[in-house]
């Protein structure tokens, strides 16, 4: 091969390496944490409602300072998200991981896994409890949760044995039983009971009824 071939095929073949990874080093690929139809937005756009963050990787490109991007997606039952990023009801911490996740997420504590709510499930007590439901007991390990107390869930229901640190969902009321409870350790229980809705005294007697085309209507006095 001529001396000058060589030398027209070796600048060939610098403007492609240039031209695949230009001036300043190799082109960046997209993140391998980031699965496939998540959305990508930048740390400082904020989490949209109605979506978790499944992964975080520092990014100059984006503004701010610590700069991140994030990649977000719709909650689904025992998915994987970053711990200390915000969630949707009527989602549950089951996990946290706080040392060796599978999900990377920089600038977060951790990662956890979030579960749709069912009877007698084991959550974490970090989670925020959506009503209608309560603790009906207290694990004594903290099993996947690392340092956070473990709880177990219910929905609430008439005469209802609940633990003492169970939150009272709106509608209902806990009556203390004055005794420990095995389960609720170490609170004592309590019994839920649903609130009745009665009607005011000037609501009831003074309803009358007046016809509107072929319906009857109920009206308060002086309307």
């Amino acid at each position: 091969m001529s001396r000058l071939l060589r030398a027209c095929l070796g600048t060939v073949l610098a403007a492609v390496i240039f031209a695949s990874f230009g001036a300043t080093g190799p082109a960046r690929a997209s993140s391998p944490i980031f699965a496939p139809g998540d959305t990508q937005i930048c740390s400082s756009q904020g989490l949209p409602a109605g979506y978790v963050i499944t992964g975080s990787v520092r990014d100059t490109t984006c503004p701010g300072s610590p700069a991140y991007r994030w990649s977000i997606a719709p909650p689904r039952n025992n998915i994987g998200a970053c711990f200390g990023s915000g969630y949707p009801a009527p989602y549950f911490i089951t996990g946290i991981n706080t040392r060796t996740g599978n999900l990377q997420c920089d600038g977060f504590q951790g990662s956890m896994t979030l579960t749709l709510p069912s009877y007698n499930l084991a959550v974490c007590n970090i989670s925020v409890f959506w009503d209608p439901w309560v603790i009906t007991a207290n694990a004594q390990q903290p099993g996947l949760c690392e340092n956070y107390g473990v709880v177990v869930i219910a929905q609430a229901s008439e005469g209802q044995a609940i633990c003492a640190n169970s939150p009272v969902p709106s509608g209902w009321t806990a009556t203390d039983t004055g005794s420990s409870s095995v389960q609720c350790t170490p609170y004592n229980a309590k019994i839920l009971h649903r609130v009745a809705a009665a009607a005011t005294v000037e609501d009831a007697p003074n309803i009358r009824y007046v016809r509107s085309g072929g319906q009857a209507v109920s009206v308060k006095p002086g309307s």
